[in-house]
């Protein structure tokens, strides 16, 4: 009968006086039960999942996106009270010692606990019953503890400052008093570490430990305080004598010191989250509606498994007598498409070198940028497309046995597969008419060796600008060709884009002021504020080049451009049997290609017995998306 009585106290002013009038009649007078008649206020409980408990995958019907405490998952949920206590205990020694939440089908009178299963304890895929589990939630202050342990002490990186992971304590920025990230298992990825890597928030929170967190916050106070030194209990605390379900519904967390050891003010605002993982979790009933009783109290013994112990420490009571409601409700499911796409552009003009004169001009015919345009066959559109002129180009682009002569083109790849793309070449070595064939490298890179036949390609990719600071990634385009460092420039590697715009510096500038960044010549600086989130300089990555052509950056001709300033040589190879299986040269496994772009470099040496003709060849690129 405590529950009806304290509940009736609260109900409408002239109810409630009535009610109270009874109370004196029947009840000597007494401070603890005064208090008890105290009821919290601005009460509200959250829950991770609405869904019924019997509800744990996701649209796709698995549990991929549907881990515990999300809101696809009802059988492994989070709870999180949020109320205000009506009694001062800053004075005398009854702190708040205790707290209980019993969950029932009803917000008075006798509790049953909720579930829908036709026999009780055993969930189908269609009922439920709720149930507690909170076996292993205890709280060790100080050693590391386990998984299990309340938030705020050391993780397994051995630094401390967990809970600013999990819950931003300032009044400031989080004057409601919500969680940043749920905290999850301990992992020993450094990404995962409170301090230790470069993960965000939520990441930094998979490894904190916890599953409960409690926190308070003065009427007087601006910032949120962890209250610690709670230990978890649960129990079946059903008082009522038919329709029991027999599960635990019951959380009682008690603390020999209490919330705060100097006491607490009327209207402090106390916050419990419960928050769920494989092992600790709350189980939702399978329908309907269900209320959770909340009491403070100024002492108590964890609950022992029976349904006396709410009864029998009734007497020491400071606020409660009240509940919060919550309904399940199953989820909405969405189903949609997101068809395939691909963007794979093969040519000889990478518009990102061009100046806005040069674009105005050239077949794209647009004086400003986009974010990934595609490449291009030529710079108009009258001419010869995606031909490439390999060879001294004062001798009619012959090939000779003093020099290593190269060309370029490029490709640039977009797709939206999940599990990435590879790129592969086919095609046949340099060969005439009459049969004749410049000898191919094989697929064991060389460097060019001048005065022996040699016919190979390689992506020509290089460290990024270091001077653009937005830049990430190990495989940035080399835009750079290779010249005598004499006068009159001698080019040896010759393209449609060669020109002295095309430096080791990167891609021209006006690419990055038609996107939004602006330069400061006093300071040159660049200020990418308003550059476009979208855009990275042009790179390989996340795509990483294999079977060894990913070398093709480097010196062709020891009179030539050294770029490393080392001597360092650029690689080749070339197989002979891609003409009839394509081999691949570049690829990602594990997720979408965002605008890759790759260079690739092709050289050409003849000996002195090559027989003499007109030598062609074509290769043809091919993107494979995997999904």
């Amino acid at each position: 009968m405590l529950y009806t009585l304290k509940s009736i106290a609260r109900r409408g002013t002239l109810l409630g006086a009535a009610a109270a009038l009874v109370v004196a009649a029947l009840i000597p007078a007494s401070s603890a039960f005064a208090d008890a008649l105290n009821p919290l206020t601005e009460r509200s409980l959250t829950l991770s999942s609405s869904s019924p408990g019997w509800a744990d995958t996701d649209g796709s019907g698995n549990s991929t996106y549907a881990p515990p405490n999300s809101g696809a998952n009802g059988k492994k949920t989070g709870n999180y009270f949020s109320f205000k206590v009506s009694t001062d205990t800053t004075a005398g020694s009854d702190k708040i010692k205790a707290m209980t939440f019993q969950y029932c089908t009803k917000s008075a009178g006798l509790c049953a606990a909720p579930g829908d299963d036709t026999v009780h304890g055993t969930d189908t895929d269609s009922t439920s019953d709720l149930n507690i589990n909170y076996n292993t939630a205890a709280h060790t202050a100080g050693d590391g503890g386990t998984e299990a342990q309340e938030i705020g002490d050391t993780d397994a990186d051995g630094a401390a400052g967990d809970l600013a992971d999990v819950f931003d304590v300032s009044g400031a920025t989080n004057p409601e008093g919500v969680i940043k990230a749920v905290p999850g298992y301990t992992n020993d990825n450094p990404k995962y570490q409170a301090g230790g890597g470069t993960g965000d928030t939520a990441e930094a929170a998979k490894d904190v430990k916890g599953t409960y967190l409690v926190v308070y916050k003065q009427p007087t106070d601006t910032d949120w305080t962890q209250s610690t030194g709670w230990t978890v209990a649960t129990a079946n605390a059903e008082e009522a004598s038919t329709d029991t379900t027999g599960q635990k519904n019951t959380i009682v967390l008690s603390n020999s010191t209490g919330l705060d050891a100097s006491g607490i003010a009327a209207g402090t605002e106390v916050k419990v989250f419960f928050f769920a993982n494989d092992t600790n979790y709350i189980t939702n009933p399978g329908s309907g509606a269900f209320f959770v009783k909340i009491n403070t109290y100024k002492a108590f013994t964890p609950l022992n498994g029976t349904t006396s112990t709410l009864a029998t420490n009734a007497p020491d009571v400071i606020d409660g007598g009240v509940t919060v409601a919550n309904v399940m409700n199953q989820s909405i499911q969405i189903t949609t498409k997101v068809l395939e796409t691909m963007q794979f552009s093969v040519g000889t003009i990478d518009p990102d070198t061009l100046t806005k004169t040069q674009l105005d001009a050239s077949a794209l015919d647009k004086d400003t940028h986009g974010t990934c345009d595609t490449i291009q066959t030529a710079m108009t559109d009258s001419g010869p497309q995606n031909v490439l002129e390999l060879g001294d180009q004062d001798s009619e682009s012959s090939l000779s046995t003093d020099h290593t002569y190269a060309t370029h083109s490029y490709w640039r790849l977009s797709s939206n597969s999940s599990a990435g793309a590879t790129v592969y070449y086919s095609g046949h070595t340099l060969s005439n008419t009459s049969g004749d064939e410049i000898a191919a490298i094989g697929t064991t890179p060389k460097t060019s060796n001048p005065g022996s036949e040699q016919f190979g390609l390689a992506i020509d990719a290089n460290a990024l600008d270091a001077a653009h600071t937005f830049n990430t990634g190990t495989y940035g385009v080399d835009y750079g060709v290779d010249r005598t460092s004499g006068t009159p420039n001698k080019f040896y590697e010759n393209a449609p884009d060669s020109n002295d715009t095309l430096t080791l510096a990167g891609v021209d500038d006006s690419t990055l002021t038609d996107l939004g960044a602006t330069y400061d010549s006093g300071s040159s600086t660049w200020d990418y504020t308003n550059l476009n989130a979208s855009y990275h300089t042009p790179r390989l990555d996340p795509l990483a080049p294999i079977n060894g052509y990913g070398d093709g950056y480097g010196m062709i001709n020891t009179d030539g451009q050294d770029p490393y300033g080392d001597g360092t040589k650029a690689q080749f190879a070339f197989n002979t049997m891609s003409d009839t299986v394509p081999e691949p040269i570049a690829k990602e496994s594990d997720q979408v290609v965002d605008c890759v772009t790759a260079k690739m470099r092709y050289i050409g040496n003849i000996a002195a017995t090559t027989p003499a003709g007109i030598y062609t060849t074509k290769i043809n690129y091919i993107a494979a998306p995997q999904y």
